[in-house]
Order: structure tokens, then sequence, then C-alpha cells
């Protein structure tokens, strides 16, 4: 283990991740309310002693899993890794895109915004919007409690907005 170590680049402290966002499944209500809204009917027919075919089955099994997989696969495929100078952008589980945005340019043009329409709000989740130049343009989207990531984002901004004007007046020196 410390001969693996010892080869292994040391990260910088600047990699290390803060926090990994994902969609949260609250954004999938309606999959899974359908999904379990076929369940219930077919298991009411079953109680109800009603012998329905096979070619209702399939297709019913079909839909329920369709929508259930649809919602995780959305779910998974896009993930924010939080560090402490970029947030992360990776899309894709084979081949993946990933955007790097770095918060130094962000100190000087952020327009910070939460999302949320009223399910959302009663549910608890919503996207937030940073925009600053055309490049650094991003939206984490069907988050829980954005405000908090809302929160979390203005203070690394402004974290390492301080951080580069302290080293732009130690380079003037």
């Amino acid at each position: 283990m410390g001969y693996i170590r010892h080869i292994m680049p040391k990260k910088d402290p600047k990699e290390r991740i803060i926090r990994v966002f994902k969609k949260t499944r609250r954004a999938f209500l309606l999959e899974y309310t359908c999904a379990g809204f076929v369940i219930f009917l077919l298991a009411l027919a079953k109680m109800k002693g009603t012998a329905l075919p096979n070619i209702v089955y399939y297709p019913a099994f079909g839909l329920v899993g369709f929508a259930v997989l649809s919602a995780e696969w959305s779910r998974i495929i896009t993930r924010y890794k939080v560090k402490e100078n970029k947030i992360e952008i990776v899309k894709g589980i084979i081949k993946q895109n990933k955007k790097n945005v770095y918060f130094h340019p962000l100190g000087f043009v952020p327009d910070l915004n939460v999302e949320q329409s009223r399910i959302q709000r009663l549910l608890g989740y919503g996207t937030v919007y940073v925009k600053g130049n055309n490049e650094n343009s991003f939206e984490v989207r069907d988050v829980s409690r954005p405000h908090k990531v809302l929160s979390m984002i203005e203070k690394l901004i402004d974290k390492n907005r301080h951080v580069s004007s302290m080293s732009t007046a130690e380079k003037r020196n």
C-alpha cells in the first residue's frame, strides 16, 4: 500500500472534491407516480380475480420499467463536482464530456439565480443558474435545497476572488 501511495502523484488541495450533486429523485415524481399507478391497477385487477391476458401484462410492465429506468438514467448521467477552485460538470457514463468552470473568472461578473416552479418549491428542489461571460455560464439542474447550493457557490466565488486578488498584489510587489 505504501508503494502505491509513493508512486501516485499527490493531489493538489484545490482538487479536493467538496460536494457532488446529482438530480434529485423528486424531479421525477411524475415518472415514479405513473409507474406506481400502473402497478396499482395491475394489483387491483389481480385481487379482484380478473384474468388479464399476457398481452396486457407485458406492455404494462414494460411501461413501468421504462418510466423508472429513464428517470434513473437521467439522474446518473449528469454529475456536478464542486471543488475549491472550480465546478466540474460531468455528463455521460461511457463517453464522458467534462466542463470545468473556474470560480476566478466568475468573481467579476456573476449573475447567480435560483429558479423554482410552485411544485418544485413545495418539493424542495430547483435549478441554480450561474451566468458569467458566455464561456462560464452553467446551470445545476434539479438539485435538492438549491438555495444552499447557491450560497455555497457564492462563498467559493468570493473566496477565489480574494485569493486571486491577493496573488495579483503579491506579483506586483
